[in-house]
């Protein structure tokens, strides 16, 4: 009787390990730290076709944000887009990580932390810089329309 229950018991263990590993195959993209010297080399690159997203996991507008940007990242990424989101988080990656798996995010997410706040004198997020070769040609605070960052990429990617 008890190889029985053991036997049971392994069993409901592998299947409820297997589901774990199941689940985080689904998932987005791992939020990871990253650097100042590799941020500044990210957006400085004069090959990149580049929109960077701030955002925290607090933030409501960027949140709701997220999934036009991934169905843009999917569209456009074979084009020669590369799309980052930077968490701002104050609790470090761990923040964001729930909101990347829930909404299945593809795109690289990065976290910054509140020195992004001055360097790149966040006044308001989401907020969106559009770089091309190099340079930061817009800034776009606040939530926008899926359909405008369509326009936006597209003009960037030409």
């Amino acid at each position: 009787m008890l190889r029985f229950r053991l036997s049971i018991f392994a069993a409901i263990l592998g299947v409820f390990f297997f589901s774990i590993v199941a689940s985080q195959a689904e998932t987005g993209s791992t939020v990871k730290p990253i650097e100042e010297a590799a941020l500044d080399e990210l957006i400085k690159n004069k090959d990149n076709r580049l929109v960077v997203s701030f955002m925290a996991a607090w933030c409501g507008p960027c949140i709701d944000e997220l999934p036009a940007l991934n169905n843009l990242y999917r569209k456009y990424k074979n084009q020669g887009l590369k799309l980052v989101g930077i968490s701002i988080d104050l609790e470090g990656a761990a923040a964001m990580q729930p909101v990347i798996n829930k909404l299945k995010i593809e795109f690289p997410v990065y976290w910054y932390g509140e020195k992004a706040i001055q360097k790149f004198e966040l006044m308001a997020i989401p907020l969106l810089l559009i770089i091309k070769q190099g340079e930061i040609v817009e800034r776009l605070p606040g939530q926008r329309p899926e359909e405008l960052l369509d326009k936006k990429i597209r003009e960037i990617l030409n």
